[in-house]
Order: structure tokens, then C-alpha cells, then sequence
């Protein structure tokens, strides 16, 4: 009967997000990651932390590697398949898509990438506010547009962890042991001591004396999250860890590990306030852009809008407007390499105007094995039920969701 019940409710699942067959898409919105990196620090560094030798990237701390730029091209591939079978993008029209990316390598690199999977056979351009300029979509306080109030902020996330981060960061502890038994490769933890090196549970809880725009924190999760992210960064780059000594390094150990990450990012950049600050911004031009509003980014013309940031990005916009997912292999709400909140706006049959939201992300597997991605084999995708608006349906009304984004944002 439990069986039965899931795949009943699966099924529904399905045929609740399926467009009927007279409902038009008329625009949609991709607010993606860039894709596989470099790990921002240098092996040197992160050897510190682990018993083995560190994988080396053949580019620069923080660059897209040429596994990632395959990758993104894949999954702009898949975009082109599914929108062309939507009927979106129709033709080798050229100016159909609208990239832009902030003003990173890494950025600007997976925007040219997913071009030449989406706009096959188009010159590709990515526009961007300029070398040496501060793009307010991704930085906004930095580039003057929203004031942060650092001290409501560090209030805000003081709150969710009952003044207490020591007490927070103590439920985590078999997430620190995971790791710990990884990165020092022992069967249990605590592991053996190893002189010289740092140790996830050495790090203290705190908050940062030398705070961001918003809220630093400090301790065992601010330290591992870091380090799993270049986990991540390595093995979806396809790199060997097993030539280089690392034993019980695969999918199940990751997801075991990640909660550390997962934990730290939730506090520190989903807390309402501090998302308030840093996706103000970025969630009125998206709504501008699905409204085809006079701030829409790549004007009124482009059916497909792709905005190329980092996993800040998204985990502060999906902060501010209270959206959830989960996609298999990850932990909730986790931002993998070209993973993407998708808003598209359909013309239903009743002639009624509506957002339909997802989050989408290829597989750790897919990631790896450099997968291609087609409509029988796709990335994985979390239809999202937006705070507020969202029908049983999962449909959010367009005057609904512009009243949601409205009421959410900073002045």
C-alpha cells in the first residue's frame, strides 16, 4: 500500500506541472551558477586539512575548467531541446536568447558555454556591466544601490540560532565527524592526531570581526564549507582521487559531507534580512523581465533570459521569496555547479497569466561522467511552490508573484 500511495502521488506530481496542451510559454528566466570551477584556494592550502595530496586544476584558483565549460554547454544543449519542443524557440534565430553574466571568469566563461548549446550556430554575445565595474544584480550594496544594516542583519541571523552559535554548530557534529573521517581518511572519528594539521572541529563558532557586506561567521561549518566545496568542484571536474591515496571519496560520502556547507549558507545568506539586502535588486529585475517591464534585462524582445551568477546568487533570491527544493544526491536547498532557479511565464488556456518556478541541476553522476543531457535522459528538476501565490496547481499568478516579489524586497 506505501508503494502504491508514493506512486500515486508521484503521478500527481507529474500531472499537477505538465502544461495543458493550449497553454502558450511565453518568456522564461534562468537565474543560473556558473559551472565547474577551480577550487578557490590553492592545494597547498587545502592540504592543511587532509591526509592526501590535493587534486590540481589545470587553471586558475577559481576559473571554469574545460570540463565545466563541456558541461555547460550540455546543459544548454537541453535547454534548447526542451524550449524547442515548447515551442519557445523556434528556428536558428539568433537573437532569441539574452545572456548576461556578472563580471567574472567563471561567469562570463559558463554564459559563453551554455550559448553554444542554446544558440547553436549563433556568435554569441554576453553582456555584462563592464570590466572593473561593480554589477548591482550580484553586489548590490557594493555597488550602492542598497544600504546594508549589518548590525539588523547579524541580529537577524542571531535570532534563528537563539544567540547561541556554539549550539547551533554542536548539532552538526556527526556531519564534522563525516568529514573528518574523509579528509583525514580513518575508519571513525575523532582521528587520529595529525600534527600539523587543522582539523574541522578545531575552528570556533563566532561571528566575524571582519564582516562582508553582510554577516560573517566563523567555525566548523564556515571552514568546511569551503573545503567541500572544492570536493565538489573536483570530483564533478572528473579529477582522480584514488591515484592520489584518497580511499571512500564518492557520491554517498559527498552527501554526507555536505550538510556542513548546506548549514552555513542557509544562515548566513538565506536569513531573510540578510537576503532582503542581497537579492533586492536581482528579484525586481527578474520580475521586470518576466513582466517585460521597462527594467527588463535583455528588453522586451528576448524570449529566454539567462542571468550567469554564483550560488550566493541564488541562495539569497530563493531566501528573499521563501523558495524550497531538493534534487537527488544533494541536500535541500544545496546549489551544485550550473544548477538554475527557472521562472517561466505561460499564457494558460483561460488566458490567464502565470509563473511556473523550478530549480534544475544535473546529477552528481551526470556532472562526473560528463552525461549528455537530452529529453529522455534530463537533469534533475524540483518544481517549486512559491510562498503566497502558488495554486495547487503549483501555478503562481503574474500579479500575484509581482506582488510577492514587491512586498519582499528592500526599499
Amino acid at each position: 500500500m506505501r508503494l502504491f500511495a508514493r506512486l500515486a502521488l508521484a503521478a500527481l506530481a507529474v500531472l499537477s506541472t505538465t502544461p495543458a496542451a493550449a497553454d502558450t510559454l511565453e518568456k522564461v528566466v534562468v537565474v543560473t551558477r556558473h559551472g565547474v570551477r577551480a577550487a578557490m584556494s590553492s592545494p597547498e592550502r587545502l592540504e592543511t586539512a587532509t591526509a592526501r595530496p590535493w587534486p590540481r586544476f589545470s587553471v586558475p584558483a577559481g576559473h571554469l575548467t574545460a570540463n565545466g565549460a563541456e558541461l555547460s554547454t550540455l546543459f544548454g544543449g537541453y535547454y534548447r531541446a526542451l524550449y524547442e519542443k515548447q515551442g519557445l524557440l523556434a528556428g536558428a534565430g539568433c537573437g532569441q536568447v539574452y545572456y548576461w553574466a556578472n563580471v567574472t571568469q567563471r561567469t562570463i566563461a559558463t554564459a559563453k558555454a551554455l550559448g553554444q548549446g542554446l544558440s547553436p550556430g549563433c556568435a554569441v554575445e554576453v553582456h555584462n556591466v563592464g570590466e572593473g565595474k561593480v554589477d548591482p544584480m550580484f553586489e548590490p550594496v557594493t555597488a550602492g544601490v542598497v544600504k546594508a544594516d549589518v548590525a539588523k542583519a547579524r541580529a537577524a541571523v542571531s535570532g534563528r540560532v537563539g544567540g547561541d552559535l556554539a549550539a547551533w554548530s554542536a548539532a552538526h557534529r556527526d556531519a564534522v565527524d563525516s568529514l573528518d573521517e574523509l579528509l583525514m581518511q580513518c575508519d571513525a572519528a575523532p582521528c587520529p592526531a595529525a600534527p600539523g594539521k587543522r582539523r574541522i572541529f578545531d575552528a570556533k563558532p563566532g561571528f566575524s570581526a571582519e564582516a562582508d557586506a553582510t554577516v560573517g561567521i566563523e567555525g566548523p561549518e564556515a571552514f568546511a564549507s569551503g573545503v567541500t566545496e572544492s570536493l565538489l568542484m573536483a570530483w564533478a571536474d572528473g579529477q582522480d582521487f584514488a591515484s592520489l591515496g584518497w580511499k571512500g571519496l564518492g557520491e554517498a560520502s559527498l552527501l554526507r559531507v555536505f550538510p556542513l556547507h548546506q548549514a552555513e549558507f542557509d544562515l548566513r545568506l538565506r536569513t531573510p534580512e540578510v537576503a532582503r539586502i542581497g537579492a533586492s535588486h536581482l528579484a525586481t529585475r527578474v520580475l521586470a523581465t518576466l513582466d517585460d517591464g521597462p527594467d527588463a534585462v535583455g528588453g522586451k524582445d528576448a524570449k529566454m533570459v539567462m542571468i550567469v551568477g554564483h550560488d550566493g546568487t541564488l541562495a539569497m533570491l530563493g531566501g528573499l521569496l521563501g523558495l524550497d527544493w531538493t534534487a537527488p544526491g544533494y541536500q535541500p536547498g544545496q546549489i551544485a555547479p550550473g544548477g538554475a532557479l527557472v521562472f517561466e511565464r505561460w499564457k494558460r488556456d483561460d488566458g490567464a497569466r502565470v509563473i511556473r518556478a523550478r530549480y534544475t541541476v544535473q546529477t552528481l553522476s551526470q556532472l562526473r561522467e560528463k552525461k549528455a543531457l537530452t529529453l529522455a535522459a534530463p537533469p534533475a528538476s524540483s518544481p517549486i511552490f512559491v510562498p503566497r501565490c502558488s495554486e495547487a496547481s503549483l501555478d503562481c499568478p503574474l500579479d500575484r508573484f509581482g506582488a510577492v516579489v514587491k512586498a519582499a524586497v528592500a526599499p
